[in-house]
């Protein structure tokens, strides 16, 4: 196959730039004084294939040349979770990029299947530092892309670079110390075959404007607002505020929304179903689809913490970031609260610490002491005037009970024994064996049981994005733990059953335990790959268990209500899916995607699927960090949604799609620092419009536009 000449195109781009620059700059006229373009080529292999500075990571590489242009191909396999290359800087001179605002090379997929190719700049031990310095791409076989990855939360920075803690994204901060870069890291996100990629014209390029951080203390208005900049809806007083909410509650006192509707958004218009009273699911015609308790086709499309108190903010030892902080006893001070929880950021060694809530302080100075009555009657106006249909993850339970709109519930196995050897990035797995895990389920269900036997209730969510890591990872966790671990005891007894005596499993793992009970008091782990057998088998076994307790209790409590499963994120092997598929009713996924369309599942599955997560964030309107997608402005933030709903109404197995979430997060940063835009209203309770206008032309039409389209369609 003959490759596109990336290094020809680009150089032609650049050749392009410098003689715009030159016209600009007045030709000879300036004479010495031309703009020299602020670049550094880190590869490009016109030279070589200088070895010695690429690694390969499960993977080889080879120098390929077409139409005169040379490039490195990766030919990748799967077993680890970063398999490619990394690029080297030379060992005495590591690359300086602080000056540069973007790293870029073109990658293209010269394999059969479709790929994403990831690209990180750097290896900062802080784990989210590193991911801060990465993106990636979507490529189909025989596609080309430039990767970009910005290196500051704007394209300006301030100099000197100032101390702002609690916040991921940060205006005029450079991302991560750049100055002494050593290794640029190429790979196949989430592999699960082998598959080839090429990289070449790898740069950082881009000059800051610099900035004096003089002055920007405080940063933060009254409102929760960013102080230095204005934009379309910005509030600057209450009368601002007033009169906006006004405006929309008149226009939502007349809307009605889509046509053929019924009383739970089922589609009125398509086939009556069998009616059971309760959320079900079908396939129809080759596509799995929920259908609602009256016995009409549903598609939930849905948005996450519809919640007024999604969204505080800490303000211990940042007193300073806000022009105004209320008096404790004035009638804004009831919006103060103690934060008693922070997994990552500023605050995880801080506890307890102390909150504000812009958001709800907004909707008091709106609505006075009734602010909450009229966010949750304001709530369920939204969504049905948005044509969406469904409350999801952790929302206002006053807002669920009030029967306007369907909802899933949300459960937190909490009190488990932990698997110490194990580790993820929301904390230690769950001891399955242990007998206190089902006591814990029990209990967790119990107290968390909102929605049981309600036909308001689609199901329920049970935990969010556990950490199954690597095929066999939760094996080795295991093996890593103590010898009272009951995981452990539990693996030990399989692996006795299994070989019988100490010597036949050290022949096959070709270890040198002296006994079965030296294997349990050992910490060290095996080789993965001769060991890899019983390690999937015991993995398998933890997955499944997981799986078998929680439905089994709760279907005891909620039979009537679905279970939606753990909202599985980042790689998911076959192992655990299939687990998964024998107990949950739904499977779920958060799917931080431009698009699902092509959503797999393993060979042989066929399960309904709901996306439980995904969004997209720009920096037009104030906020500092656009989340984990990346849109220009609003009005690409709702041509993304549509494009994604779209490609998930096409796939035969997708349900519903549920978009995290219904508010802004702070721009000071909520327990862990995240400060995405990625609400459908701002901190001040006011929609983002162009958004919103995108949704509304999507989900109106939605259940048609699904009976006429497929998949790749």
């Amino acid at each position: 196959m003959e490759l596109f000449n990336f290094k020809r195109s680009y150089k032609i781009e650049r050749l392009v730039y410098l003689a715009i620059v030159f016209i600009l700059l007045g030709g000879c006229k300036n004479e010495g004084k031309h703009e020299k373009v602020h670049e550094l080529v880190l590869f490009d292999f016109e030279e070589g294939m200088p070895t010695e500075f690429i690694t390969p990571q499960d993977a080889t590489f080879e120098l390929k040349e077409d139409n005169n242009n040379k490039f490195l191909q990766v030919n990748n396999g799967f077993t680890i979770r970063e398999t490619g290359v990394k690029l080297l800087s030379p060992q005495d001179k590591p690359w300086d990029l602080s000056s540069y605002y973007q790293v870029k090379a073109d990658v293209s997929n010269v394999g059969d299947e479709d790929i994403q190719v990831e690209l990180f700049v750097g290896n900062d031990p802080d784990g989210l530092l590193r991911w801060y310095c990465s993106d990636y791409v979507d490529l189909v076989p025989g596609e080309r892309k430039t990767i970009t990855v910005d290196l500051a939360w704007t394209p300006w920075i301030f100099k000197p670079q100032i101390e702002v803690n609690g916040l991921r994204g940060v205006p005029g901060k450079i991302k991560a110390d750049l100055t002494k870069v050593t290794e640029l890291t190429f790979c196949s996100r989430y592999a699960t075959q082998p598959n080839n990629f090429t990289v070449d014209n790898v740069r950082a390029v881009g000059e800051y404007e610099v900035r004096n951080p003089e002055g920007f203390f405080p940063f933060v208005d009254e409102f929760g607002q960013y102080m230095h900049g204005d934009w379309k809806n910005k509030m600057h007083s209450e009368e601002e505020l007033k009169e906006q909410a006004k405006i929309e509650l008149d226009y939502l006192a007349e809307a009605t929304g889509p046509k053929e509707r019924g009383a739970y958004g089922g589609w009125t218009a398509g086939p009556e179903l069998e009616a059971t009273g309760f959320f079900r699911t079908e396939k129809r015609d080759g596509k799995w689809w929920i259908v609602d308790p009256e016995g009409y086709l549903f598609w939930t499309a849905g948005l996450n913490c519809v919640a007024s108190d999604a969204v505080f903010t800490g303000t211990s030892q940042r007193e300073n970031y806000f022009k105004f902080l209320p008096g404790q006893d004035s009638p804004l001070g009831q919006f103060y609260a103690e934060g008693t929880h922070a997994s990552h950021g500023f605050y995880k060694d801080k506890l307890p610490f102390k909150t504000y809530n812009f958001y709800q302080s907004n909707l008091f100075r709106k609505y006075g002491d009734a602010w909450l009555d009229k966010f949750r009657e304001t709530a369920h106006l939204r969504i049905k005037d948005w044509g969406m249909n469904t409350i999801g993850f952790v929302s206002d339970f006053g807002a669920t009970r009030q029967h306007k709109t369907p909802y899933v519930g949300s459960i937190w196995i909490n009190g488990t024994p932990k698997i110490e050897g194990s580790e993820g990035f929301w904390g230690k797995f769950h001891d399955v064996f242990d007998p206190n895990f089902r006591i814990a389920v029990r209990n967790s269900i119990a107290t968390q049981k909102e929605g049981a036997n309600d036909p308001w209730c689609i199901g329920y969510f049970v935990d969010n994005e556990l950490s199954w890591g690597q095929l066999g990872s939760l094996s080795l966790g295991t093996l890593k733990s103590p010898a009272t671990q009951p995981s452990k005891i539990e693996f030990v007894n399989d692996l006795k059953t299994k070989y019988l005596q100490i010597g036949h499993l050290n022949i096959v793992w070709e270890s040198d335990y002296d006994s079965w009970e030296a294997l349990l008091q050992s910490t060290s782990t095996p080789d993965a790959k001769k060991a890899g057998p019983d390690l999937v088998a015991f993995y398998e076994k933890i997955a499944d268990t997981y799986f078998k307790v929680i439905n089994e209790e709760l279907k005891k409590v909620a039979p009537k209500q679905n279970y939606l499963g753990c909202r599985f994120a980042w790689a998911n092997n076959e192992v655990v899916l299939h687990a998964a598929s024998k107990y949950l009713d739904i499977m779920s996924f958060n799917k931080y995607e431009y698009s699902v369309e092509n959503f797999t599942l393993p060979e042989g599955m066929d399960k309904p699927v709901m996306i439980g997560e995904f969004h997209f964030g720009a920096l037009d309107r104030g906020s500092f960090h656009v989340g984990i997608k990346k849109a220009k402005d609003q009005a690409e933030r709702g041509q993304m949604y549509q494009d994604y709903i779209h490609g998930a109404l096409r796939h035969p197995n997708i349900v519903g799609a549920h978009w995290f979430q219904y508010l802004d997060e702070p721009n000071t940063g909520r327990f862990d620092g995240e400060n995405y835009n990625v609400g459908f209203v701002d901190i001040c309770d006011n929609p983002y419009e162009e958004l919103i206008d995108k949704v509304k032309e999507t989900t109106y039409s939605m259940y048609e536009y699904r009976i006429n389209n497929s998949a790749n369609n």
